[in-house]
């Protein structure tokens, strides 16, 4: 499976809430990064405890989808650009995101998620 497939299947997983399956598409070591402004936010060291964090979104948003519109091969790293959407207590926001995604033998080793984490951040307050 190339990085585009495995990385297109992670966001299935994702959207479908079968974060077993994308447990299965990183590394061990994995780390994911997103912004400190944000609850779970910052550097997360090991699948274990980035899958953790995913399973507590729901904690946090009513809804939460991330859409992704275009992938991008960049070699071991796979750019993905899409529409990340999100509501807490009836009010909601829709931004552009970028994720960037490192690939080791075949598996997610590293993602950093780029959006407009002051809307995000407004809605939580």
């Amino acid at each position: 499976m190339s990085n585009i497939d495995t990385a297109r299947s992670a966001y299935e997983a994702f959207g479908n809430g079968d974060l077993e399956a994308l447990k299965e598409m990183m590394a061990e070591d994995g780390t994911w990064l997103t912004s400190d402004e944000l609850p779970l936010g910052g550097e997360t060291h090991g699948r274990d405890q980035i899958i953790g964090n995913f399973a507590q979104l729901p904690n946090y948003w009513s809804s939460f989808s991330v859409e992704p519109e275009e992938f991008i091969d960049a070699g071991e790293w796979v750019v993905v650009r899409g529409t990340q959407r999100a509501s807490h207590n009836g009010d909601s926001f829709e931004a552009p995101f970028a994720h960037l995604i490192k690939f080791a033998d075949g598996k997610i080793a590293r993602g950093e998620f780029y959006a407009d984490s002051a809307k995000a951040a407004k809605v939580l307050a």
